[in-house]
């Protein structure tokens, strides 16, 4: 199996025509179509998660003290 793909959306005219072409030329081929996966939020920074998370502390009082030295 080949498959081709399509960058950009096409017209659903240029899509039919190009199918009737291929089949002029006894090329079997069907249309699928798929939508574009939205793009992945990026997660904010927490002191919450992992080293500190078994400590008290908050990032302005550890910013405090890393700048303080």
């Amino acid at each position: 199996m080949t498959q081709l793909i399509f960058k950009n959306d096409l017209e659903k005219n240029k899509l039919e025509a190009l199918l009737i072409f291929l089949k002029t030329w006894n090329i079997e081929a069907e249309l699928k179509t798929s939508t574009r996966k939205a793009a992945k939020k990026q997660k904010s920074f927490s002191l919450s998660t992992g080293l500190w998370s078994d400590y008290s502390v908050d990032s302005k009082e550890l910013r405090n003290k890393a700048w303080s030295r």
